[in-house]
């Protein structure tokens, strides 16, 4: 096991030194600093549900619910998750344009196609996560600043555990975006079936609360209703087990899926830039 490690591992490290990842980071977090200093006290991006806060599913600014205000700062961390998923998307088909000169010298090194697929892989979710993760914080510490609150404990309880969460369900929609790459080699079509899948998946979502409808029970299979929930803390809809074990499978399913196509494709994706 240490055998196959450690070359994982050594690749990682390599290919996050390489210049795209530094830049998603650094832009998801001007980003975020810009949303969260322009953006006005009390704006809802987003809402669709019951009319009820927590049972919504809905990216509110600084939407203080007297009842619950740790719960609504923590919802402001997330308001917007649904407008980066796109950014996402494209900072995460940035990473594998810039892997393929890493690849070239995980190859020279003798690492197996496998193992540097894992490290392809593991990488793109790790920036993505941690970007993401320190973007989340930012809001949050914003949200706090400009919602008048005083800091507590009890707070980052209702943060920290969401932030995990949606971090998880991130990286799903990341790995998921990788592996259609992998296997399209196109980095439009692999981002538009990411970015219009969630989008739809997310919307469908707000008429099957209103109306179950069979038919739409294919929107489960997307990341679209399960990071809208997390997002809006409405775990009377879905709890956190769910949420986590949705991100989880998708980001296993899609690790093996693109380990097993770039060990057979001998490689990295072509670079096709559409």
């Amino acid at each position: 096991m240490k055998r196959a490690i450690h070359p994982i591992k050594a690749d990682m490290m390599r290919l996050h030194r390489i210049f795209p990842a530094k830049f998603g980071l650094a832009l998801m977090l001007a980003f975020g600093l810009l949303f969260g200093i322009f953006l006005k006290n009390g704006t809802t991006l987003l809402v669709f549900g019951y009319g009820v806060c927590g049972e919504d599913i809905g990216f509110l600014w600084n939407a203080i619910d007297p009842s619950a205000p740790d719960e609504s700062l923590a919802r402001s961390a997330f308001a917007g998750t649904s407008l980066f998923v796109p950014l996402i998307v494209c900072l995460v088909i940035l990473q594998e344009h810039g892997y393929k000169e890493g690849h070239r010298i995980s190859s020279a090194r003798g690492l197996n196609r496998f193992y540097g697929a894992l490290a392809h892989a593991f990488s793109s979710a790790l920036i993505i996560g941690a970007a993401y993760s320190a973007l989340c914080l930012l809001l949050f510490a914003i949200a706090i600043i400009r919602g008048g609150q005083n800091y507590a404990h009890s707070m980052l309880a209702a943060f920290l555990p969401a932030m995990m969460i949606n971090a998880v369900l991130v990286i799903s929609v990341a790995l998921e975006t990788v592996t259609i790459y992998r296997i399209t080699s196109s980095a439009v079509l692999s981002g538009a079936v990411v970015i219009i899948g969630f989008v739809m998946s997310l919307t469908l979502y707000g008429t099957y609360l209103q109306t179950p409808i069979p038919s739409l029970r294919w929107i489960f299979f997307l990341p679209g209703p399960y990071l809208g929930v997390g997002c809006a803390l409405g775990y009377s809809d879905m709890g956190q087990l769910t949420l986590l074990g949705y991100g989880v499978a998708a980001s296993c399913l899609s690790v093996l899926v693109y380990a097993h196509v770039s060990f057979h494709a001998g490689g990295v994706p072509n670079g096709s830039s559409d």
